[in-house]
């Protein structure tokens, strides 16, 4: 499967996460382990936990701009659905939760 090469960018105003952002810039394998272990098969994911936004950005990934990269996670954690470009009505389970694991595994 080819990886993407560009990042979408989320419409105006999803940008801005109201409340902590938990970032971590990994290296682009380190990255993708980290999202595959979230259930993600993507070089950079997000997630929402207790009211905080967990973003993992690639190092070294096919996309630069580690700036889109981190507007198209937080994003997500803002409930954009860009599968179907709505709001996604600040869903969970945007990506699965944690479960039994613990944010402390990746963070």
């Amino acid at each position: 499967m080819p990886w993407i090469t560009a990042v979408l960018e989320p419409p105006p105003g999803y940008a801005h996460y109201r409340g902590p952002v938990i970032e971590r810039v990994l290296p682009l394998h380190e990255a993708r382990r980290a999202c595959a272990h979230m259930g993600v098969r993507a070089d950079a994911c997000s997630w929402k936990r207790r009211g905080k936004c967990y973003i993992v950005i690639p190092r070294g990934g096919p996309v630069r701009d580690l700036g889109a990269y981190r507007r198209h996670e937080v994003a997500h954690c803002n409930g954009w659905d860009h599968g179907h470009g709505r709001f996604a009505g600040g869903r969970r389970d945007r990506f699965p939760t944690l479960g039994n694991r613990h944010d402390a595994e990746l963070f």
